[in-house]
């Protein structure tokens, strides 16, 4: 154990070289890079024959086999997990061009388990049967895993597809994050006052401009938001909003037909209608009738254009300005957490170099964090004052009996406003129930038993610290403009998530006839594109169908929340919600939590008055229920 918990403070001091791309030593990169090119694949069969003649078995139980698979691809995840973080760094060429290359390698072994026989055979099993050789807790944690083998078996897809799939994506965000557009105003009425030109009638178009292209200056200089700002005109601000998110129509048309058709194949292959209802089968709003049910449930006119949002926000008085030291805030985070039975531990402080003027401000710790006096893992923590926001980023998972969690946490040494709080709050909480989690399977512990409830416990962490910490400081970075500003936010996530529910399923099934009519509800006023509606956000891309769960567990973590908050048992909401070692189901968690009824279309009606601001019944009942 000691031997572990060195190697994890050692692999901290690298990282803390790192951290916001402060390089004080040799990258990391390239080491990576060669050991994941030389991943072997991993061959079940020789593997369960391995253990059982090591361990002298006739033949090994389903829990046995469970553990031999554990143990066999927690180094791939692992390496995976590491590839995602450096992702996020500046790194040059050739390091970009070996992580590239580590993720195709990691994804053909996948893509060899997969299709291995006893790979299958293991997730029939898992899922349908029972080991009586272990305790009941543990046999719900194996059917838990069974079902994110089989999911992983039914998403898998053939490497052709993949790339098709892959490269299309690529395509869209590339076309949506291009900023080069030449934009052509003709006529007076919507020329600014710097503006010129000699037509006479009203008309905007946005085109992008090939960087390479040898093209004349645009009439237009300013970027879009200046002249949604400076335009008083409406009609010439609707004008532009909307060219503005038609403006990739052209060149994303065809990699998002090739996106629907091979997604559209999947669902036909599963015999599901569309992909829709295919995507959403498994998941807690498990159809498009349930989700459009939520969506609607969340639809509130602000009676505020997206083109006007700037120009009203801008007539609002600012929020007051606030200065919280994070260093400050964070102490008392973890003294809020201490409650829910957490303690910490910090193993060390490292001051870097003062060559370096960026990096002499930067805090950097490491620290352990226990729960009921269980190691859990360490967090590598960075204060300083190059980041944009707060980053949480994991760094090895923590499966109990296999290895203890890493995270990374980085943080802005002063909160300033309440998006500042927010990811705060946020970057804290996913980093603590990360490390919290209490299954036996790498899988569990990160995926959840669904997509659009996986992030349940780390939002209903994040409810618990901001409400405890900050709620203080609400009037004074809560006013009318962030109120304005976040409705504007949540019913253009409501409106995007009902064009991604369309765009998904078959023609004569649609759940919404008209999107215009939904674009009016939510904003008083008329987008009359259609057609530009599916090409104006990359998301629609990567999340489909599911583009909604975000709102979904961030509503239903509130109802959580208020539901829970005056709970004595604090540990025991946290074990039951965070840890879940008992490995009870989503259904169950609620109903101890929160009460019945707990199905989706009663969790839809229960959720409605947290949308309204209005506090929903306590419950503190889940003590009776855990196992």
């Amino acid at each position: 154990m000691q031997k572990t918990i060195l190697a994890a403070s050692l692999f901290g001091w690298c990282l803390s070289s790192i951290i916001g791309a402060v390089y004080a030593a040799p990258s990391p990169v390239p080491l990576l890079a060669e050991q994941c090119l030389r991943q072997p694949n991993i061959d079940l069969a020789r593997a369960y024959i391995h253990y059982a003649n090591v361990h002298s078995l006739p033949a090994l139980t389903l829990s046995e086999k469970a553990l031999v698979l554990e143990q066999q691809t927690i180094g791939l995840n692992n390496i995976n997990d590491r590839l995602n973080y450096y992702r996020g760094l500046s790194l040059s060429g050739e390091e970009r061009q070996g992580l590239l290359q580590c993720q195709l390698r990691l994804a053909d072994v996948l893509s060899h388990l997969i299709i291995q026989t006893e790979y299958r055979q293991l997730a029939d099993e898992l899922t349908h049967a029972a080991d009586k050789n272990n305790n009941e807790h543990l046999n719900q944690d194996q059917r838990l895993l069974g079902e994110q083998l089989t999911t992983l078996l039914e998403q898998h897809q053939s490497t052709l597809d993949k790339a098709k799939l892959h490269t299309a994506q690529a395509t869209i965000r590339q076309g949506l994050s291009r900023q080069q557009f030449q934009l052509s105003i003709q006529g007076t009425q919507c020329q600014l006052v710097r503006e010129t030109t000699s037509n006479s009638t009203a008309n905007i178009a946005l085109n992008a401009v090939d960087n390479s292209a040898d093209t004349a200056s645009p009439a237009f200089s300013d970027t879009i938001a200046s002249y949604l700002l400076k335009q008083p005109d409406p009609q010439c601000r609707q004008l532009l909003w909307q060219a503005y998110q038609g403006r990739t129509r052209e060149h994303n048309q065809l990699a998002l037909d090739r996106i629907a058709t091979l997604r559209q194949q999947m669902a036909n292959d599963a015999h599901f209608a569309d992909f829709a209802s295919y995507s959403l089968a498994k998941q807690q709003l498990y159809s498009p009738t349930l989700v459009k049910q939520f969506l609607d449930s969340q639809t509130e006119s602000i009676q505020v254009a997206p083109w006007d949002i700037g120009r009203r926000l801008s007539q609002l008085d600012s929020a007051e300005n606030i200065s919280l030291n994070t260093s400050e805030m964070l102490e008392r985070a973890f003294g809020i957490l201490s409650e829910y039975g957490l303690s910490v531990e910090v193993v060390d402080r490292h001051i870097p170099s003062t060559e370096s003027p960026a990096a002499s401000q930067e805090q950097q710790q490491i620290i352990r964090i226990y729960h009921q006096q269980r190691l859990l893992g360490e967090v590598y923590l960075a204060i300083g004052n190059q980041h944009a926001k707060a980053n949480q980023h994991t760094l090895r998972q923590s499966v109990i009996g296999q290895q203890f969690g890493q995270q990374a946490l980085e943080l802005n040494p002063t909160l300033f406003n309440y998006k500042d709080i927010e990811h705060f709050t946020n970057a804290l909480a996913n980093a603590i129930t990360s490390l919290a989690r209490g299954s036996h399977f790498y899988l569990n512990n990160t995926l959840g038993p669904s997509l659009d409830s996986n992030q349940l416990p780390s939002l209903w962490l994040g409810n618990v610290i901001r409400e405890a910490l900050f709620s203080p400081f609400a009037p004074r970075f809560l006013n009318q403009r962030e109120r304005l500003a976040n409705a504007y936010g949540k019913q253009l996530s409501v409106f995007r998530a009902k064009v991604a529910l369309n765009f998904y399923q078959s023609l004569n099934q649609q759940s919404y006839s008209d999107l215009t009519v939904e674009f009016n509800k939510s904003f008083g006023e008329n987008w009359e594109q259609p057609i530009d509606y599916p090409y104006s956000f990359k998301a629609i891309a990567n999340e489909g169908p599911l583009y909604y769960q975000s709102l979904w567990q961030t509503q239903l973590a509130k109802f959580v929340y208020q539901s829970t908050q005056d709970c004595k048992d604090k540990l025991g909401l946290f074990n039951l919600l965070v840890v879940n070692e008992a490995a009870l189901t989503l259904s169950e968690q609620l109903r101890a939590s929160i009460g019945d009824p707990v199905d989706a279309a009663s969790l839809i009606q229960r959720i409605i008055p947290v949308s309204g601001g209005q506090n929903p019944t306590q419950h503190c009942v889940f003590s009776s229920l855990t196992r």
